[in-house]
């Protein structure tokens, strides 16, 4: 019974503070965002660049002079520089924009010469250090397969 009448004026506190515990908002947790391996971010060479347009021919036509970087932030912002060898001098192709990523799927958004957005979606396949990204192209059929090299 001494120890009921010692524990009473510690469950009338508790009782108490139970309103209090109550009114208390419930802090959400951050949800997980999707991570890739570690060794998917960076900066990777160009290697090559074959385009497939149908038709043209039943097989990849591969670009000439083919150099220049693509790198891929964990913050979800990319950076392209990517030069082809075309009509006796050098071509660049540069883009600043974002992408994300689902298992095997990559998008990548920014903003074309006219300032319009646009996206461009495709596969990825990272295998050791190489990257190899293939972007559907139009019309549906038609791609774009860059093979990369991580730096």
């Amino acid at each position: 019974m001494n120890l009921l009448r010692s524990l009473l004026p510690l469950l009338y506190l508790l009782l108490a503070a139970l309103p209090l515990a109550a009114r208390q908002p419930a802090r959400a947790l951050p949800l997980p965002r999707p991570v890739a391996p570690a060794p998917f971010f960076g900066t990777y060479a160009y290697l090559s660049y074959t385009i497939l347009d149908r038709e043209s021919s039943p097989e990849p036509l591969p670009a000439q002079g083919v150099g220049g970087t693509l790198t891929l932030r964990p913050d979800g912002t990319y950076q392209k520089r990517l030069t082809l060898t075309a009509n006796g001098g050098l071509m660049r192709f540069d883009q600043d924009g974002r992408y994300t990523f689902t298992s095997g799927r990559i998008r990548f958004t920014h903003t074309d010469k006219n300032g319009r957005p646009r996206t461009d979606e495709g596969t990825f396949r990272l295998a050791k250090d190489q990257l190899i990204i293939v972007v559907a192209g139009f019309p549906v059929g038609n791609q774009s397969t860059y093979t990369l090299q991580r730096q």
